[in-house]
């Protein structure tokens, strides 16, 4: 591949690694001043590289790795600026050493939720609440350039006296994008320190538990709080994500074509997800739309128009049901399991659910809905079949 070219998000992944032991470089034809370069590991990171009149050299800089701590597009900005800065006499990897001299953890992270989590992350709100109650006690007084790996293994090891595995392990993620993102140029602290193992939760509600579960969202309904049973319902029979069921609209809901479109700004996986509506949810559906006076399906008084979690009720379903360990997302996790049991392959099962890997993307692509229908409707039956009747009699 030619060095010189309009970088594109497609021609950059196809771009393989340098050979061992060297670094490749490859500069944009839209954006003057910007570069990539590749580590014969495959590693990618935007550069900025221009000539400086002021001081009679080249100035250059690291942006960020590709994809990971900066897009092409937030690359190409951020060339823009710098040519501005640098055409005023500046030397922004002067002012980098500058900052890492005098910038603290705790003004890093701050920038960090500013400038990064709140315009590019859903999950802003948790990072603020990470930050505020993990970070900054134990970083946030530091210069940047303080923290090593030992004080963050030292740190990482910790946590699992106040949390669990995996919740430690979101801390350090957290941690190495903060550095990755702010200070490309430094060595990153958490470089090195592992990951604790864990283990993928594979909690679904058994036949008798599914038995009990459906008779206390009867009782909840029963008991004036339809809004809870049929949220619980629609997101055990449509598979659904907690966030999207709770923030379900009526424009989005096709009784015609008996299914709901998920926009992918609002889906885990950024891209549209068309789900099929089974008869047990078109019924719930219809019956709430004939009162409905709100674009949501679940509305409510709060800040955002719609209901929010609903662990109250949540917590009283579970307890009139005698369910122990069990979890919302579990609701979920039900769904995929009996379409298993009943047959679905893992690709059908993985299209249900919104999941997106490369090995399965493909197939994906292909398959209508139709397959994923049929699945989800003998999901649903065999969840309210009946205990006794699961049970098959096997003679001598």
């Amino acid at each position: 591949m030619e060095n010189k070219f309009k970088f594109t998000d497609e021609r950059l992944h196809k771009i393989e690694p340098a050979p061992a032991g060297k670094r490749t470089y490859y500069h944009d034809l839209f954006t003057p001043g910007l570069m990539l370069s590749v580590t014969s590991s495959g590693t990618k990171s935007f550069m900025f590289q221009v000539w400086s009149k002021a001081k009679g050299r080249s100035v250059t800089t690291t942006l960020g790795r590709y994809n990971t701590a900066i897009s092409l597009n937030e690359a190409r900005a951020k060339a823009k600026e710098l040519s501005v800065a640098v055409n005023e006499g500046k030397d922004p990897q002067t002012e980098k050493k500058e900052n890492r001299d005098t910038m603290t953890v705790g003004e890093m992270l701050d920038r960090y939720v500013t400038e990064h989590s709140i315009p590019h992350k859903r999950s802003a709100k948790d990072d603020q609440a990470f930050i505020r109650l993990h970070l900054k006690p134990i970083f946030g007084t530091k210069r940047v350039d303080e923290p090593t790996p030992e004080s963050v293994r030292s740190w990482h090891n910790g946590l699992v006296k106040i949390m669990k595995p995996a919740s430690a392990n979101r801390m350090l993620a957290l941690m190495r994008s903060v550095y990755n993102v702010m200070m490309p140029d430094l060595p990153n602290p958490c470089r090195g320190v592992k990951m604790f193992k864990e283990y993928s939760r594979d909690r679904f509600l058994q036949p008798e538990e599914l038995e009990r579960f459906f008779q206390a969202i009867e009782h909840e309904r029963a008991t004036g709080n339809p809004d809870i049973a049929d949220y619980l319902l629609l997101s055990i029979f449509s598979g659904a994500r907690r966030a999207n069921v709770l923030a379900m609209q009526w424009k989005d809901v096709d009784f015609s074509r008996e299914q709901w479109r998920i926009a992918g700004e609002d889906s885990k996986n950024k891209s549209i997800m068309l789900v099929p509506l089974v008869g047990e949810v078109l019924e719930i559906l219809t019956k709430r739309r004939l009162t409905a006076s709100s674009v949501f399906v679940f509305p409510s008084y709060g800040k955002t128009g719609h209901l929010a979690e609903p662990r109250k009720g949540w917590d009283r379903i579970k307890k009139t049901a005698g369910l122990v360990d069990v979890r919302l997302h579990d609701l979920r996790r039900t769904m995929g399991s009996y379409q298993t049991i009943s047959g679905a392959s893992t690709a059908i099962v993985g299209k249900t659910l919104g999941h997106k890997n490369p090995a399965s993307t493909a197939v994906y692509a292909r398959m209508t809905l139709d397959p994923v229908r049929e699945a989800m409707e003998k999901a649903v039956q065999l969840m309210k079949t009946p205990v006794e009747k699961k049970i098959v009699n096997i003679k001598k």
